[in-house]
């Protein structure tokens, strides 16, 4: 919209430059419209070449001098309902359309996803800045990336739980994978230029690319975005009393506590502690973990936020 409004009005005003032109002489009279173009600062004509500078056929502004202003409106091709039997139809002003290739490495027992690669095809319409556009594609791209495996606004009785990005987790530099991007050029002929919009279909289609592929990985149905790691483990959080992890997750059982003996009266007796080897005594077993170590362990650092806040409500 802002785009033909824009056009239109950038035409209105050379053609008033170029009415200009002709009635001060500049432009000679058998010159037609298609023959002038200005280019630089300058109304070249494709037939005699520069013919003046915009600055001499003007004048400054601040000093009397001609100013050119022109306002134009720019609607967009009427669009109507769908077909209720075929479901065809011109619905909208324009489809976009984006496919997406995702490669995911996942951890089924601890539930960790690294996305390794995000492939997109995408129909733009006609390229007009390479470099910009493949910006727009990579930041959508991204920017689904972030709606498939980390973002999510938890609001616990009308209460914002995750309020700044230390608890709302976005994506970063790290967590973006390597994209190859390929572009078609498919003019809209109802636009201006032929454009196509270029930053929103990735976001649309990076998002499901992502979760079927994490999906198609560990077997699970994964109903609903973003996915959690306990999605992926297949664990339910140990919140209020509820159930702890099931059988089969990968975890141990916690021993069910002992009742400690009662003292007795005899001299305390000294015990020389080995060394110790990765932060447990030589020939001493690790005592059995309980379900907030599991959990603080198991989930990855920048998706444990979510976690965190859930015990914290169940204490």
């Amino acid at each position: 919209m802002t785009g033909g409004a824009v056009k239109l009005a950038c035409e209105a005003v050379r053609e008033s430059v170029f009415a200009i032109a002709r009635e001060r002489g500049v432009v000679p009279g058998d010159r037609h419209d298609a023959d002038l173009s200005l280019v630089g600062g300058k109304l070249v004509s494709a037939t005699d070449g520069v013919l003046t500078s915009l600055a001499d056929l003007l004048g400054d502004s601040a000093s009397g001098g001609t100013v050119v202003e022109e306002t134009r409106v720019h609607h967009h091709r009427p669009t109507e309902m769908l077909d209720p039997v075929l479901g065809q139809g011109a619905s909208h002003t324009q489809f976009g359309m984006c496919v997406h290739r995702a490669v995911v490495d996942v951890d089924v027992e601890l539930g960790l996803v690294k996305v390794v690669a995000l492939d997109a095809v995408q129909d733009v319409g006609k390229v007009l800045h390479p470099q910009q556009l493949a910006g727009q594609i990579q930041g959508a791209s991204a920017q689904g990336l972030g709606l498939a495996l980390m973002e999510e606004i938890q609001v616990k009785d009308s209460v914002i739980r995750n309020p700044s990005f230390t608890d709302y987790l976005i994506p970063t530099i790290l967590d973006t994978p390597p994209m190859r991007i390929d572009v078609l050029e498919h003019p809209d002929p109802n636009a201006p230029y032929g454009l196509r919009g270029a930053g929103e279909p990735p976001t649309l289609s990076s998002t499901p690319a992502i979760v079927s592929a994490v999906r198609d990985a560990t077997g699970r149905p994964l109903t609903h975005a973003p996915v959690r790691p306990e999605d992926i483990v297949g664990i339910d959080l140990c919140v209020g009393g509820g159930p702890g992890p099931p059988p089969g997750a990968g975890r141990r059982t916690p021993r069910r506590p002992t009742t400690p003996p009662a003292p007795q009266n005899r001299p305390p007796r000294i015990r020389r502690r080995p060394r110790r080897r990765g932060g447990c005594p030589v020939g001493r077993r690790r005592p059995p973990p309980t379900s907030d170590w599991l959990l603080s362990v198991a989930i990855p650092p920048r998706m444990v936020s979510s976690m965190l806040i859930s015990l914290q409500e169940g204490t």
